[in-house]
This record gives C-alpha cells, sequence and structure tokens, in this order.
C-alpha cells in the first residue's frame, strides 16, 4: 500500500514538471495549506534518478512559494488592512513588531513546516519593506525547499546520494549557527 503510494505521488510529481511545481508551491506559498512535501520529496527521489534536474526544482520551488509569500503578503497588505482599518491597535503592534523583527521571522519561518506561508500575512500587514521581506522570504524558502529536495534525493539507496545525507546535516548547522548568531546579535543590539 505504501509503496503504491508512493508510485502515486512519483507519478504525480513527474507530470507536473517543472512550471507545475512553481504553480503547486505557489499555492503552497499562499494561505492554502497545501504540504510542500507531496511534490519537494517525490522531485528529489526523481532528481536522484537523472529523471529531473535537482537545481531546476529547487528554482521553480522556491520561485513559486516565494509568489504564493508575495500574494498573501499583497493580499494583507491591501485589503486585510482595509478590512481591518477599525483594528488600529492590532496594526500598530503588527508594525512595530515587523520593524524590529521582520528579518529573522522572515527568515525563520518558513523553515516551520505548517507555518511558513502564513508569516507573509503579518508582514504585510505590518507593511515590512518589500527590500526586506522578498530577499530573506525567498532566502528562507530556498533553504526549506532545498532540504525536502535533498531528503527525496538521499531516498535513492545509491552510495553517492548518501552524501547528500551529510550535506543536509551541514546545511542544517549552518542554518542554526546563523539564527543562533544573528538573534544574539539582536539580542546585544536591543
Amino acid at each position: 500500500m505504501l509503496e503504491e503510494f508512493a508510485k502515486v505521488l512519483l507519478n504525480f510529481t513527474s507530470d507536473l514538471g517543472y512550471i507545475g511545481i512553481y504553480l503547486y508551491m505557489s499555492i503552497v506559498g499562499s494561505f492554502i495549506p497545501l504540504p510542500s512535501q507531496i511534490v519537494l520529496i517525490p522531485a528529489g527521489y526523481l532528481a536522484s534518478k537523472n529523471e529531473m534536474n535537482f537545481l531546476l526544482i529547487w528554482i521553480f520551488a522556491t520561485l513559486g512559494s516565494t509568489t504564493g509569500a508575495s500574494i498573501n503578503y499583497f493580499l494583507a497588505n491591501k485589503l486585510l488592512r482595509s478590512i481591518m482599518k477599525n483594528k488600529k491597535e492590532l496594526i500598530s503592534k503588527t508594525e512595530k513588531f515587523f520593524e524590529k523583527h521582520a528579518k529573522i521571522s522572515l527568515f525563520l519561518a518558513p523553515l516551520t513546516i505548517g507555518a511558513g506561508q502564513y508569516i507573509s500575512i503579518p508582514a504585510g500587514l505590518g507593511k515590512t519593506p518589500l527590500s526586506i521581506f522578498w530577499p530573506i522570504t525567498f532566502a528562507g524558502n530556498m533553504i526549506f525547499n532545498f532540504l525536502m529536495i535533498l531528503i527525496g534525493f538521499a531516498f535513492n539507496p545509491d552510495e553517492a546520494n548518501q552524501k547528500a545525507i551529510y550535506v543536509t546535516i551541514g546545511l542544517l548547522a549552518f542554518v542554526v549557527i546563523s539564527a543562533t548568531i544573528y538573534i544574539y546579535k539582536e539580542l546585544k543590539h536591543q
């Protein structure tokens, strides 16, 4: 049964292609709760079998999830702000929070499974500058997508693919160390 499910996911992902991955990840990156793992892990496995290109999967997935996050941002910035115009105190608190914590919040949220796509809503409500929102959202999504694709890549038992596990561990260590340094500097600065 599990093997059949895996085949369905592999066929689905293969049929999507790169543009389909972009579109799927745009939906994932928006407020619609779909798991990115349904596509990214099978895509990584297909890349390990040379049936898809790892780099293209990564690029299209990251552009897609950033597009979805941008949709959330603009809906919150324009539509939600006008709907919530009577909630000035809440909007003010959101703006103040994102003035101080936008960078770390936007960077770490995509690395949090199930919550990543929603950070762009308060970021839009808080009017986080796009010069901060886009590159940091892109970077956080890029790391998360890379890890998910790499997990799928590592499912291939070939010895060369096992090196992917070491790369994943190294990347996770880099992210944790970078986030820790950033948080330390922010706390020291305040």
